[in-house]
């Protein structure tokens, strides 16, 4: 179990290789707008290589659209040859009230699609847009459009371009990876050769904190990630695991031991200096920010088994959250209302993932059991949960919506994932 493993990494590096610490969705999930999405086209109709990204891009945007659970798109398409007014015609009568065109093409070492979204009743253009990218960045062109899509249509800002950054074993050391919200487009971040642990985005995308042993001790690092430059945030003698950055991410919540016992601090991200927040004779850890930033969720033990608790950072009053058998690796959800978390109502269960409202008053279990279930993040709507789960066997990544439903593995890779943290 985590929280005592917890106590072994204060006394042992080598015990860190073992660790990992750490609604009702269903009316926002209910697809509310009916898209014709029409072939993909070639700009060149006999070049195999434009009308080979065409596909590959519409693959990429028809599943975007899918999960984002916002469309019901009409596939059937009109007979070939058929009018303007007929294909129009054909794909109202389908029950499409928008229909997505595109067109693709390779031009040098770049890829660009032309995007066309048409109001069939308004017979009226509402987004016409050329992206452009490197050739072997087009699945981030692709995401770009169906983020525009739903922006267009929504008026709410879309994920598909969002990542996913967490620790796997693929290598033999525990290395730090990201991979597009869907689990493609995966790529190595550390290749230090050591234990790397609790990746954390910094809010606008460009950076992340993270544990590491590469230096002996298992300091704090920040990663950015537009120079690829890791520079130390802490590195005194003893646990240092970060938690969550403010909204502004200009501080950064930690786990701190300092040669005690692990407490919280506040990081000045760029004095580098430490504040404490709680000094407590027990464990206190994985702490995560309310949205506002004026509150930290985080678990201790000082009511007996480890709890979710709450502490307001201008009064430090604390109140605790949690009553169940065990808790761990909260996760405050973007929209403030909920807290994730990984716990079991009784000491035998598994562990399982809980949402919990911010008063306090209404626990709701997501998943049953379908082996350990761990280290929930959400996605930046607050729609979604990306956590890890043995159910497979192996520990791996899964993504699920707010509610629990619809559970689906990311990635299959041979290897074990760990501590996902999901970004901007």
């Amino acid at each position: 179990m985590r929280w005592f493993i917890l106590a072994a990494l204060l006394a042992s590096p080598a015990a860190a290789t073992d660790v990992y610490i750490g609604i009702d969705s269903s009316k926002d999930s209910r697809p509310q707008w009916n898209l014709g999405i029409d072939a993909f086209t070639a700009k060149e109709p006999k070049s195999r290589e434009d009308a080979e990204l065409a596909r590959t891009v519409r693959e990429v945007i028809r599943a975007d659209l899918l999960f984002s659970r916002y469309f019901e798109l009409k596939e059937e398409r009109p007979p070939a040859g058929a009018s303007k007014s007929e294909a129009r015609r054909f794909w109202k009568t389908r029950g499409s009230t928008y229909l997505l065109k595109a067109e693709a093409s390779r031009v040098a070492e770049s890829a660009v699609v032309k995007v066309t979204l048409i109001d069939l009743d308004a017979d009226a253009t509402l987004l016409s847009r050329h992206y452009r990218h490197k050739n072997s960045k087009w699945r981030a062109l692709a995401h770009r459009a169906s983020d525009d899509i739903v922006r267009q249509l929504t008026g709410r800002q879309g994920i598909a371009s969002t990542q996913i950054v967490f620790v796997s074993n693929r290598t033999g050391d525990k290395e730090l990876f990201v991979m597009d919200y869907d689990g493609g487009n995966t790529s190595q971040l550390t290749r230090n050769k050591s234990i790397n642990l609790f990746p954390r985005w910094r809010p606008d995308g460009k950076a992340l904190a993270f544990t590491s042993y590469k230096d002996g001790n298992p300091d704090i690092f920040l990663y950015d990630l537009s120079r690829g430059k890791i520079t130390p945030l802490i590195d005194r003698q003893g646990l240092n695991i970060p938690g969550g950055f403010s909204h502004d991410g200009t501080k950064l919540a930690a786990t701190v031991s300092r040669g005690k016992n692990p407490n919280i601090f506040l990081i000045d991200v760029k004095t580098r200096k430490a504040e404490s927040v709680t000094s407590h004779y027990g464990v206190d850890s994985s702490p995560t920010f309310s949205p506002d930033g004026e509150s930290l969720a985080f678990v201790s033990d000082r009511a007996g088994n480890p709890q979710i608790h709450i502490i307001e950072l201008a009064t430090g009053r604390t109140r605790r959250l949690t009553h169940l058998n065990w808790c761990d690796s909260p996760s405050w959800s973007p929209t403030g209302e909920w807290v994730a978390f990984a716990g079991r109502a009784h000491r035998k269960d598994p562990l399982d993932i809980f949402l919990i409202d911010n008063a306090g008053t209404r626990t709701i279990q997501i998943t049953h059991g379908e082996g350990s279930n761990e280290s929930p993040s959400w996605s930046p709507d607050g729609r979604f949960l990306i956590f890890t789960s043995t159910r497979d066997g192996r520990r791996r990544l899964y993504r699920m919506d707010a509610d629990g439903s619809a559970p689906h593995a990311l990635g299959n890779a041979p290897a074990s994932s760990f501590s996902p943290n999901w970004g901007t």
